[in-house]
């Protein structure tokens, strides 16, 4: 899953619907603050549960560098993050401290057999095709993972790997609402699909990483 933005009640839903047991392993790629009215509730649950593995996206970024310095309040509240900020408040200042250490030792990746699951995206050198994948992630940096969006469009194959991503709603990638999935390209696939704006036909997608199942709520 990824960019769940408080959408606390779809969350769980789609745990129902795809039977998400003690055996399974879940991982959600970024973005579960901000626009959405339950940020928290979304994150209590995650951390109460060690087979839900977060990775880092830019709202929560954006969290951290607001928490270091309120210059970047202004950045954080025009994207959503005020429900955000307003909860965290109601918890309090050591809450808020541990949310800090909490949010800043999130990983930016995880590869997962032979997927590799990313907030935004990855940037490509051009002689990718004679790196490692670990040479690959090594030469990345904090804000292409949590904002780019350059390879939208010009997607590159890395021979035996998937790229799973969110960050950008499907619809922006297609200009429409009409069909709001998740999207393939050169074995990239797209998985924010726009949860929270329900003006554009906004789903939570969930996608199994053994058979690239797809689920929806």
């Amino acid at each position: 899953m990824s960019d769940i933005h408080g959408c606390y009640e779809k969350f769980i839903e789609m745990l129902k619907l795809v039977n998400f047991s003690d055996k399974d392993e879940l991982y959600v790629i970024g973005d579960i603050f901000d626009r959405g009215n339950k940020p928290l509730d979304i994150l209590d649950y995650i951390r109460n549960h060690n087979n839900i593995h977060l990775i880092k996206g830019n709202h929560e970024n954006m969290y951290e560098n607001f928490y270091k310095n309120r210059i970047y309040g202004v950045t954080w509240f025009m994207n959503g993050g005020q429900r955000t900020y307003i909860e965290i408040m109601k918890r309090g200042a050591v809450f808020n401290d541990s949310l800090y250490d909490y949010i800043s030792n999130l990983p930016l990746y995880e590869i997962v057999d032979n997927n590799i699951l990313v907030h935004a995206g990855i940037k490509l050198p051009v002689e990718y095709k004679k790196l490692s994948i670990k040479e690959i992630m090594n030469i990345q940096d904090e804000e292409t993972i949590l904002w780019y969006r350059g390879g939208i469009g010009h997607e590159e194959k890395i021979k035996g790997y998937n790229i799973i991503c969110g960050h950008t709603p499907v619809q922006v990638i297609n200009n429409s609402s009409e069909n709001a999935k998740i999207l393939k390209a050169n074995d990239t696939y797209y998985i924010d699909c726009g949860c929270v704006f329900t003006q554009v036909n906004g789903k939570l997608s969930c996608l199994r990483l053994e058979d690239k199942e797809e689920f929806y709520v």
